[in-house]
């Protein structure tokens, strides 16, 4: 199968280098260092002490034309308007496309284009880059898919029934669950270890993040109105999620670190708007909101002084 893949991340490399191993792969970027220098050396993947490396076809963003049997984009939310701008363009001329993006404030907005087969996805791997095309695979879990329209059976089928271990896709028939679920992690797990500045077991092994944890588990519980059979796979899956990665740290401080923006507003700012509607009082992720926006302004005060 011939996939694009837009965005050269962390995710993006995984995929590009999981996915060539069977399938036809395009890797579209914008940097003209990484377009070089994955031209150059291909792709390293690291996982525990072995290192490899594939080659794949690497070209500018700019040259993407929907072509490929399915393009998947693995930019990060606040990176999306240039790939709004292209399907606004190109339209039906897309064959199909799967956003892997955190939060649900893309969903609105891809459900009103005109591109025929969408899918959407969640990331469950841990991945790290590293230089221009270096990706540290650092723990391995799974892609869930899901179909929010047109026809999408034989391109999920293709990838789900691949036999690759490191790197399986699961179809996953609610996406709104699907989504959610992923959401409630993405709130709990990048916001407060961002703010504590601490790795995600840390949520677990300390008593009073614990406590904070559950405060904001709930709060969010309530925004989103998930109920209360729900609340507890909800919360099982959230657990599971932060043994599975206790000494990684989350993107969302990993991005604080680096002074990269973060993806706050398509997380809890999602969230908070979501509690505006609804008129649910939510103080708790409000708070946590407010200081991760006051790291980024601190940030780019201290960039400007």
């Amino acid at each position: 199968m011939k996939i694009g893949i837009i965005g050269a991340g962390a995710i993006g490399l995984l995929c590009a280098y999981q996915l060539k191993e069977k399938h036809d792969v395009t890797l579209y970027v914008r940097s003209e260092k990484q377009y070089e220098s994955i031209k150059k050396n291909g792709i390293y993947y690291k996982v525990h002490e072995e290192k490899k490396s594939r080659t794949v076809k690497v070209r500018y963003f700019a040259e993407w034309d929907g072509a490929d049997e399915v393009t998947i984009v693995t930019v990060k939310q606040y990176q999306l308007a240039p790939i709004y701008e292209k399907m606004e363009i190109l339209g039906s001329r897309i064959k199909a496309i799967c956003f892997l993006q955190n939060g649900m404030s893309h969903l609105e907005k891809i459900m009103d284009s005109n591109i025929p087969n969408i899918m959407i996805g969640i990331v469950e791997h841990g991945a790290m880059k590293e230089e221009e095309q270096t990706v540290v695979h650092t723990g391995i879990g799974a892609i869930k898919l899901a179909c929010v329209k047109g026809q999408m059976d034989e391109i999920l089928i293709t990838l789900t029934t691949a036999n690759n271990q490191a790197f399986p896709f699961i179809n996953e028939p609610d996406y709104v669950t699907m989504m959610q679920k992923k959401l409630v992690v993405n709130s709990i797990v990048n916001s407060l270890t961002s703010i504590l500045q601490v790795q995600n077991g840390q949520l677990l092994q300390n008593t009073y993040y614990f406590q904070v944890m559950n405060l904001l588990m709930e709060e969010v519980f309530e925004i989103l109105s998930i109920t209360k059979e729900n609340r507890i796979l909800f919360r099982d899956y959230c657990l599971e999620v932060i043994r599975n990665t206790a000494l990684n740290k989350s993107s969302m401080l990993k991005d604080i670190e680096a002074g990269r923006p973060t993806e706050i507003d398509a997380i809890l700012g999602y969230i908070l708007e979501e509690a505006k509607k609804k008129k649910v009082h939510s103080p708790i992720a409000a708070t946590a909101y407010f200081i991760i926006k006051g790291k980024e302004r601190g940030r780019e005060e201290c960039l400007n002084a």
